[in-house]
């Protein structure tokens, strides 16, 4: 149960982080904290998987300034 729960969380790390509303990986923890996924501080301490939510938090949130102007 536990490992399909944390698949579960990375999928929704993964959309949260697509979304463009989230500034990085630490405004996702505590997100998916807040819809009950508890293990999300435990997955996250971790530089590459914090990186990877930053940059795609990043590139969302360009491609998002990049639509509005247009």
């Amino acid at each position: 149960m536990s490992r399909e729960r944390d698949v579960l969380m990375w999928r929704e790390a993964g959309k949260l982080a697509s979304s463009g509303d989230y500034e990085g990986w630490l405004a996702i923890e505590s997100e998916l904290r807040s819809r009950g996924f508890s293990r999300a501080k435990l997955l996250f301490d971790n530089d590459r998987v914090r990186k990877k939510l930053d940059d795609v938090c990043k590139r969302a949130q360009q491609q998002r300034a990049d639509a509005n102007r247009t």
